[in-house]
């Protein structure tokens, strides 16, 4: 009797569809990066020596020994190739402006990075139950209005002003540096805040609808506590809504660049930045990588 090959599932197809979908996007977005001195239109070796040393005289001399130390001559595609295959190895490479190696600074900003988006989402539950907590009491939606006002707050505006208010003039905490928790108030409360408003809203707007279903009635009408028809009411509305929390906390992630060169926290958002600006190619991949 033949045996019939088996075919693989949907979903299975899907899930191999997906990785080699987000590979080739990655890929493209390092090739991407790469190429970004040679697109911008200004000399890497010249913007590497104005990073190492603005005093330095830009001589033919001094641009010639950098393009001959990064390996510049070469080309953008060989440098390109050359950082992949030492990827492959688990090397990122060297700072060009440095000289250091690429993975502790990498490491390190990955850490600071995560702390500071952790606490944000802390920030960004308790702003949440704040605008919910009415919403279950009273039974009604009065909350979306102010979590839709707070979602739509800036990260960099909130920063600056958190940075102003309780930083400078109030004097009450650090505006700059990452020295301790202290200094982690003011940067997860901005970027935290509008995470929660825009969780807030959703979650608000929602519940009304929910407290007026049938159910609903018929549980408070059969003497069923409040908190029991709210944690109920919350197991229906939060599952849908998943997916939305999940970009929240990817918008997270590009909201933290704003806030830690604000405040100079030394995150992976600050670190690419800084090395964008120096066109520091090897820490640039390393970071987006």
């Amino acid at each position: 009797m033949k045996r019939v090959p088996s075919k693989a599932s949907p979903r299975a197809v899907s899930r191999v569809k997906g990785a080699l979908t987000r590979a080739f996007c990655l890929a493209a977005v390092l090739a991407t990066v790469g190429l970004l001195p040679w697109l911008s239109g200004t000399d890497p070796a010249l913007t590497v020596l104005r990073a190492r040393s603005a005093e330095q005289e830009a001589t033919a001399e001094a641009l010639g020994a950098i393009r001959a130390d990064l390996g510049l001559g070469s080309g953008p595609l060989a440098l390109l190739g050359s950082w992949g295959s030492a990827l492959l190895r688990g090397d990122l490479g060297t700072s060009w402006v440095s000289g250091t190696p690429v993975l502790p600074s990498v490491t390190a900003g990955l850490q600071v990075s995560l702390t500071l988006m952790g606490a944000a989402l802390v920030v960004a539950v308790v702003v949440a139950c704040a605008l919910v907590v009415p919403v279950l009491v009273r039974g009604r939606g009065s909350a979306g209005a102010v979590g839709a006002m707070l979602a739509a707050v800036p990260e960099f505006l909130l920063a600056t002003l958190a940075l102003l208010v309780c930083g400078v003039w109030l004097g009450w905490l650090p505006t700059s540096g990452w020295q301790g928790p202290v200094h982690l108030v003011l940067p997860a409360v901005a970027l935290g805040v509008p995470a929660g408003g825009l969780l807030g809203h959703l979650v608000a707007d929602t519940l009304p609808g929910v407290l007026d279903e049938r159910w609903a009635e018929l549980w408070r009408g059969s003497g069923v506590s409040r908190g029991r028809v709210a944690g109920a009411a919350l197991k229906r509305v939060l599952p849908p809504l998943v997916p939305q929390f999940g970009m929240v906390a990817v918008g997270l992630t590009g909201g933290a660049v704003a806030v830690e060169t604000v405040f100079a926290v030394p995150g992976i958002g600050r670190t690419a930045l800084g090395a964008a600006k120096a066109q520091d190619l090897a820490l640039l991949q390393g970071a987006v990588w």
